[in-house]
């Protein structure tokens, strides 16, 4: 028999290539992610990881039986925990051993005999504030942990959500009795899976989980089945057709034009300025700036591309705060920030409208309408003001004029959703709606055998038992 949980202590985790989510407690809908923290690793060079050993307190006192130490705001990976016991049984090691030489793994090293460690290379690292914070003299160097979509170091993920467990969360490893569900992208391989499985009951100690994509988990925040999923994230924007909740992976298109393209072109923009050169003369223009002009709020995309758009009764200039002085930056420069999106200036890139067409016409021709009169526009670069209009005006003006050549996939309309209004605690949150599907489904499918993953059935199975499970 099973033992169920409550909705108080359920996980969710929704892994990210520029920013991991976290919360503990779904029993509120209303609630939104506690822990927001950036999926990458700082890795302390050996001198410095000894040093911090050497003056943190006892691993009994330091986290409650977890690997880590606080150290100026950071994590740092310790032995193992003090109430494991000293021998591991073969199949677990062989687990480990399993997970340590698993795809993406970057380093080759490990000690498969360290009991539930958080860094099987014997790297120790630091995240969040911890590696802001970090003197860079003091890394070896930074590990972004999913880069485009897949994970690149499978030791880092594993030390961050230890870290994310046990410090921002306050779970103790050893007494794990919380059920997780994580939310990941909708590519990722049946190997990519399975190593999620092992570090959840081997590393977390996890009773109960759940593996599920993302683009399904934003289309059942917004209270759809069938829909279109148009995630424009850090790395890349992924465009994928969902019927009837079930994904159509191969009809998925992504292109790199995403945030930190809008954030390199925009940086290449305000080089080029004389008057944003001037004002920060002699030194250049930092790439920091270009982020932190990206995300104050100020860029707009325009109904109409640039050249056709009026610019009558618009300011010339706009300022904004950074590092402690005030910049005046274009209007123009600003409006052609997120102009990238649906204008790529790499020739070899698709545009917006591209994309969606690409991905729904993989799909057979009766579902086209459904989709078209679904899209959902999530990740952080959704959030550029006039993103939706200005889309729209593009499908429509390529979309439907070539739709109506085609009677079966005739176009009436197209349609874009967000959060239902009731939800009032995530009004403004368009973009997490991915997150919010995650506890919406973990309130059903935590507490039903038939969805989850139990640690009996992982002892039984391994990690390929994930394959048969599913909401």
């Amino acid at each position: 028999m099973v033992a169920l949980h409550r909705e108080e202590s359920f996980v969710v985790i929704e892994l990210g290539s520029y920013m991991t989510k976290a919360l503990r407690d779904i029993s509120d809908v209303n609630k939104l992610p506690s822990v927001q923290i950036r999926t990458r690793a700082g890795i302390l060079r050996p001198e410095e990881a000894a040093a911090t050993d050497a003056a943190s307190p006892s691993a009994a006192d330091a986290s409650n039986g977890a690997m880590q130490v606080d150290t100026a705001d950071g994590v740092q990976s310790q032995g193992p925990q003090p109430d494991e016991p000293a021998a591991e049984s073969e199949d677990h090691m062989e687990a480990r051993r399993s997970l340590r030489d698993g795809p993406g793994t970057v380093s080759e090293a490990g000690a498969s005999d360290k009991a539930d460690d958080a860094d099987l290379n014997g790297a120790t690292y630091v995240f969040g504030s911890g590696l802001e914070s970090a003197d860079s003299g003091s890394l070896e160097k930074t590990v972004d942990i999913i880069p485009d979509g897949f994970v690149g170091d499978w030791d880092a993920l594993s030390a961050l959500l230890r870290h994310i467990v046990t410090k921002e969360l306050g779970i103790r490893i050893s007494d794990n009795a919380s059920a997780f569900l994580f939310s990941v992208p909708a590519l990722w391989t049946k190997a990519d899976l399975e190593n999620l499985v092992r570090i959840a009951f081997e590393h977390l100690n996890v009773p109960t989980m759940l593996i599920m994509e993302q683009p399904l988990m934003a289309l059942y925040g917004n209270g759809k089945v069938t829909g279109i999923v148009v995630d424009i994230g850090h790395c890349l924007t992924t465009v994928t057709p969902v019927v009837d909740s079930c994904i159509q992976s191969s009809c998925i298109a992504q292109s790199a034009v995403a945030g930190m393209a809008i954030t390199r072109h925009l940086h290449e923009r305000l080089l080029a300025d004389a008057d944003i050169r001037q004002q920060f003369a002699p030194d250049e223009v930092p790439l920091e700036f270009a982020a932190a002009v990206k995300e104050s709020g100020l860029c707009k995309l325009q109904a109409l591309p640039a050249g056709e758009a009026g610019g009558e009764g618009a300011p010339e200039s706009q300022s904004l705060k950074f590092g402690g002085k005030s910049y005046a930056v274009s209007s123009e420069i600003l409006a052609s920030a997120p102009e990238v999106l649906v204008r790529p200036t790499e020739p070899t890139a698709s545009p917006l409208a591209s994309l969606l067409s690409q991905a729904v016409l993989g799909c057979e021709p009766d579902k086209r309408a459904a989709l078209w009169e679904s899209i959902h526009l999530v990740g952080g670069s959704s959030q550029f003001a006039g993103l939706k209009g200005r889309l729209q005006r593009e499908l429509e003006s390529t979309v439907l004029p070539a739709s109506n050549i085609f009677a079966l996939s005739q176009t009436p309309d197209i349609d874009f959703h967000r959060l239902p209004e009731y939800l009032v605690g995530w009004r403004n949150h368009n973009h997490w709606a991915a997150f919010l599907g995650a506890c919406l489904v973990a309130k059903i499918a935590l507490t039903d055998a038939r969805h989850f993953v139990s640690r009996a059935e992982y002892n039984d199975s391994g990690p390929s038992i994930i394959h048969t499970k599913s909401f």
